[in-house]
């Protein structure tokens, strides 16, 4: 060929190789079209090789991940405090289209409910549904029953259950928020769960809680156990401390403070009209008591 670099199509010849530059005497010369040819298929499969081990790495990498993920590894997030809890349920409302289901099975502060009035009401505005299980024992709380009364005007479902149940959060049956019942559990410490396999196990858990329960039309009413001297709770604790369970391991396992668990049983050594502490009479008054039939 010419020694003219300007020649036209030159360029993408010599990125071809199908022209060499012969730099001792400034000659382009031709290269073999079949030599040409199999050394570019050759570098084009050995990159398509490399591409393919690659995606077979990252397969391999995410089936790890999924397999994990379905095991449960995945999908259960530890929440070491009260406000990381509200933070969570904060930002799934935010997301919720279908439904909110609570239990409640400790009373709720008057603070509390006050502040997540508005917010109820704004979730039943905006056609969700809420239905809320409360103790019987709440039937005879003002905070809980004004709330009751003001959330069922806009449509909500409101019910109490007697006995133990389980608190919880469920919203959409994509987000489940439980109470933690691990050794070092305490009653500000939970786990929210969006694996879909267990949310699934979760709100048939709920919904089993719902069927038992009564309807409340809210307000304040006499408590259906105003004539004994135990309530659940307190029953609770008697029949832990009566197969020699410590009043630390009750705490733990009903999700609240020992300090909670010890102020129950200070309202019953008063109702019995009993010394603070003797625990020796109040376990013979649970032995012949009546009320250890009760739920």
């Amino acid at each position: 060929m010419g020694q003219n670099p300007d020649t036209p199509g030159l360029e993408e010849l010599l990125d071809y190789g199908l022209v060499v530059h012969n730099i001792f005497n400034d000659v382009y010369l031709l290269a073999d079209p079949f030599q040409v040819w199999r050394h570019h298929v050759s570098r084009e499969r050995q990159d398509i090789a490399e591409a393919v081990a690659h995606l077979e790495t990252l397969e391999a990498l995410f089936a790890t991940i999924t397999t994990r993920s379905e095991a449960g590894g995945a999908g259960i997030s530890y929440l070491s405090s009260k406000d990381e809890a509200n933070g969570e349920i904060i930002m799934a409302l935010a997301k919720a289209r279908d439904r909110v289901c609570t239990a409640h099975p400790l009373p709720r502060q008057k603070r509390t409910m006050e502040l997540s009035l508005p917010r109820d009401i704004e979730l039943l505005e905006r056609g969700l549904s809420l239905h809320t299980i409360y103790t019987a024992e709440a039937r005879s709380r003002k905070a809980e029953g004004d709330w009751a009364r003001q959330v069922i005007q806009y449509g909500a479902e409101v019910r109490t259950l007697k006995g133990r149940f389980h608190r919880m959060v469920l919203i959409d049956d994509a987000f489940v928020l439980v109470s933690d019942h691990t050794k070092t559990a305490n009653v500000n410490t939970a786990w929210k769960v969006d694996h879909p396999g267990l949310v699934a196990f979760l709100s048939e858990v709920f919904a089993d809680q719902w069927r038992r329960a009564e309807p409340w039309l809210g307000g304040q009413e006499d408590s259906p156990s105003a004539e004994t001297l135990t309530t659940p709770m307190t029953r609770t604790i008697l029949r832990g401390l009566s197969i020699g369970r410590t009043q630390g391991a009750i705490a733990n396992e009903l999700g609240v403070s020992t300090r909670t668990l010890t102020n129950h049983l200070t309202k019953l050594y008063d109702r019995l009209g009993f010394e603070p502490g003797d625990q020796f009479r109040l376990g013979g008054w649970w032995a012949a008591s009546k009320e250890r039939e009760l739920d």
